[in-house]
């Protein structure tokens, strides 16, 4: 705007510039943008998710817990039959302890159903939780359903195993090539790893008699579970070794006895029980935690040291040298199992042991009572064993009348050929040994 000589602002008068920039008229009423309407139009919307609501229907799971009491039924019977099995055993086993996860399901179902509410949580994952632990419970009922299915599998397969065992034993045993070395090695562990035969003297609360007790209660064991002889005497050697050089009090003897079968049968069997089982045969009297503790001690003590060659290994040597009849190896069996309750045994070595219980198989069943070629191979002389006969021979009489009659029992049955009822061979050894089984005693023949 032009100014004044008096300083004010006029407006200047004219044709503003966007006047004369103005579109200019359109001759017709067309719109700018041609759009095209229609009438009838049809709106298309996505229809809104209708939200099926599922209700949990606990049908199915009353129908679920009224099986598994059902099955809770059964299993009880199953127990009880088994219970009144175990009670023939010397210390009954807690099959109901052994058996207790059987009645943990349905509580642990009652659990879940009173924990949860409709009101507090959504209903379907209620269900699934609930019929994920049912499905869980069922599965544990399976497993117990098929025990003992799986227990017959493993006595199967263990048969085998043992079959394939004495294959390979008699190929051992009866080589030429090998034998003399292997016999060589065992006959220096024998004297290397030999309990002290002076190790209950030392003993202040334990005698003969309990220790007696032990072994007859091991073979008890060993019967049950139907272990290896190997094991049985593994075991008697690992409990006298350990007695050599330690004083067990009364308290702790039989969980000594039962560590060392545990380690026994780990070491010897094919399927060794569980350790579970090593605490319910004592009748819970030693937590398992107390048997894991007494291995470790045990094997530090040993050095880890565990095998030593027993008079069972050497009885079965030399039975499969001279190739005894299955009814000889039974009568063999049942010797060096009695050689194992008496503690003067242990004065001698197991090989003469070994070699001492043969003879008096031979002689029972009217064979040569030591041959020549056994003396040859093993350089025992029947002078180093005659004394180990004449307790033999003490110990087959009395066996009997004796207050551990486990081991008579068991050679009583006509699974083991009835060997222990078979007459010992008295005037033949009196014949044989003259000096020994002469007049210094009145033998009496069974």
């Amino acid at each position: 705007m032009p100014t004044q000589g008096n300083g004010k602002l006029t407006r200047q008068m004219g044709t503003s510039n966007l006047r004369m920039m103005a579109p200019k008229e359109r001759t017709n009423n067309e719109p700018i943008i041609k759009t095209d309407v229609k009438e009838n139009f049809e709106v298309l919307e996505d229809p809104e998710p209708v939200v099926e609501e599922r209700k949990c229907d606990n049908n199915f799971i009353h129908e679920l817990e009224r099986k598994m009491e059902e099955k809770s039924r059964e299993d009880e019977q199953k127990r009880r039959e088994i219970e009144e099995e175990n009670n023939k055993f010397l210390l009954p086993r807690a099959t109901s302890e052994v058996m207790s996860i059987c009645s943990e399901p349905q509580s642990e179902f009652s659990t879940v159903s009173a924990a949860y509410d409709d009101d507090d949580c959504d209903k379907i994952s209620v269900a699934s939780s609930t019929f994920t632990t049912v499905r869980a419970s069922f599965s544990s009922f399976h497993f117990d359903r098929n025990h003992k299915e799986e227990k017959e599998a493993k006595r199967t397969a263990s048969i085998k195993k043992k079959a394939d065992k004495e294959e390979r034993d008699n190929a051992m045993f009866t080589s030429e090539e090998y034998f003399h070395d292997i016999y060589k090695y065992m006959t220096d562990r024998e004297m290397r790893h030999r309990a002290s035969s002076k190790h209950m003297a030392k003993q202040v609360e334990i005698n003969d008699d309990m220790r007696a007790i032990l072994i007859d209660w091991f073979h008890d064991v060993i019967k049950e579970y139907n272990l290896q002889k190997e094991t049985f005497h593994l075991a008697v050697s690992l409990v006298d070794r350990v007695m050599t050089f330690l004083h067990v009090d009364k308290v702790q003897f039989q969980l000594v006895g039962t560590t060392a079968l545990m380690i026994a049968s780990k070491y010897e069997e094919i399927f060794p029980p569980e350790i579970d089982e090593f605490a319910i045969i004592t009748d819970n009297t030693y937590r398992v935690s107390d048997i894991l503790r007494m291995e470790r001690y045990l094997l530090g003590q040993l050095k880890f040291v565990v095998s030593s060659p027993t008079t069972a290994w050497f009885g079965e040597c030399f039975s499969k040298r001279m190739v005894f009849s299955q009814r000889m190896h039974k009568s063999l069996d049942y010797l060096v199992d009695l050689s194992l309750l008496e503690i003067d045994f242990l004065n001698y070595r197991p090989s003469h042991i070994a070699a001492a219980s043969c003879c008096f198989a031979n002689l029972q069943a009217d064979m040569e009572a030591w041959p020549k070629k056994m003396q040859e191979d093993t350089g025992i002389k029947t002078d180093d064993f005659v004394h180990i006969l004449e307790e033999l021979h003490r110990l087959y009489i009395s066996a009997s009348t004796s207050d551990n009659k486990s081991i008579y029992t068991k050679y009583c049955e006509i699974e083991e050929r009835e060997v222990a009822l078979i007459p010992a061979p008295t005037k033949k050894l009196v014949e044989l040994f003259p000096a020994t089984f002469g007049p210094r005693r009145q033998l009496t023949e069974l």
